[in-house]
């Protein structure tokens, strides 16, 4: 199973179900044994390889239906101290509007982002990216 933010903690996710998920959250279907020991593993041997960006690079992309929605986001974003900004929606990714929120890929700014904007807008979905 793969997913982006993980579907029961809300964190950033890079599972692909080849590996135990950096979230924890079991949803590749590995053991939490199995999953502390692939996150100690990883942050020991800490590379920028394709597979283990740096975090610097890694940021998550919020897409949205509309550009009223983006335009919204910025706004309730500023106004609450989330990190991040509009850009151009990467090619990789389909929405609507063709703009995304890109944010650094941290839990704490995942929760600032979705206390910020929690029943005022309807993000289409959440990706992780390297840019």
């Amino acid at each position: 199973m793969s997913h982006d933010i993980c579907p029961d903690t809300g964190e950033p996710c890079t599972c692909d179900g080849s590996e135990p998920c950096t979230c924890g959250c079991g949803g590749c279907g590995h053991t939490a044994e199995e999953e502390a020991a692939a996150a100690a593993y990883r942050e020991s041997h800490r590379e920028a390889s394709c597979g283990d960006a740096p975090d610097h690079e890694r940021k998550i992309i919020v897409s949205f239906d509309s550009t009223f929605d983006v335009m919204e986001c910025e706004q309730l974003c500023l106004d609450a101290g989330v990190p991040g900004r509009i850009m151009p929606l990467p090619g990789s990714i389909t929405a609507g509007c063709g703009l995304c929120w890109a944010m650094p890929f941290s839990g704490d700014a995942l929760a600032a982002f979705r206390a910020a904007t929690e029943g005022r807008i309807t993000p289409a979905d959440y990706h992780q990216l390297v840019l």
